[in-house]
């Protein structure tokens, strides 16, 4: 987990705002969040990820009263909207903000063995859209995409240039697969038959 503090240009806003405990509200000041950058028009529009929850902001409230609000996506499945929050856990309530939207990936049978036998059916290539507005790494601070290709097996923080990219690349090795690998292996097994009648 990456150390909890806040992004660097937040930090002294949040100071100044928060050591007399006297300001009902503290701007978020999110005009440090680059842009997302625009997927090539070769690769289409992008379609809005469904809604999981209500668009609007969240706010956490500090026990002195001092609160700190946020823009929250309407695809983000959780809300870190929370009370009562001791002044100095304030900063890793920020960084620990993580908005996401899960998608799921193809299932497929995985083995770790060398046996048919041992394989279980798994997902590949499931993965999340996050957004980690506090985090110390800027590009991590606006969407971005997370593939686990397997169990254990990540492609993490991909722009949606990235994400095209791995796309475009999936898409030929199933080409490949369905037009080169597949009529060999026909062939191959149509070969072996012939050789072995029995």
């Amino acid at each position: 987990m990456r150390p909890s503090r806040l992004a660097p240009s937040l930090c002294d806003t949040w100071h100044l705002h928060t050591r007399s405990c006297t300001e009902k509200e503290i701007e978020i000041n999110e005009q440090h969040v680059p842009q997302v950058p625009q997927v090539p028009q070769s690769y289409g529009p992008v379609e809005q990820p469904k809604p999981w929850s209500t668009p609007g902001s969240w706010t956490i409230t500090t026990e002195c009263g001092s609160v700190m609000s946020g823009y929250l996506p309407e695809w983000a499945e959780d809300d870190p909207t929370e009370i009562d929050v001791p002044l100095d856990l304030l900063p890793a309530r920020l960084t620990g903000i993580n908005h996401r939207n899960f998608f799921e990936g193809a299932m497929m049978p995985l083995t770790a063995t060398e046996s048919r036998d041992d394989a279980e059916e798994d997902a590949v290539f499931e993965g999340s859209i996050d957004c980690n507005p506090y985090d110390e790494d800027p590009q991590l601070r606006v969407p971005v995409v997370n593939i686990q290709v397997c169990l254990g097996r990540w492609i993490l923080g991909l722009d949606p240039q990235e994400l095209a990219d791995i796309a475009v690349k999936l898409r030929a090795q199933a080409d490949r697969l369905h037009d080169d690998v597949l009529p060999a292996l026909i062939a191959a097994r149509e070969d072996w038959a012939t050789r072995h009648p029995d």
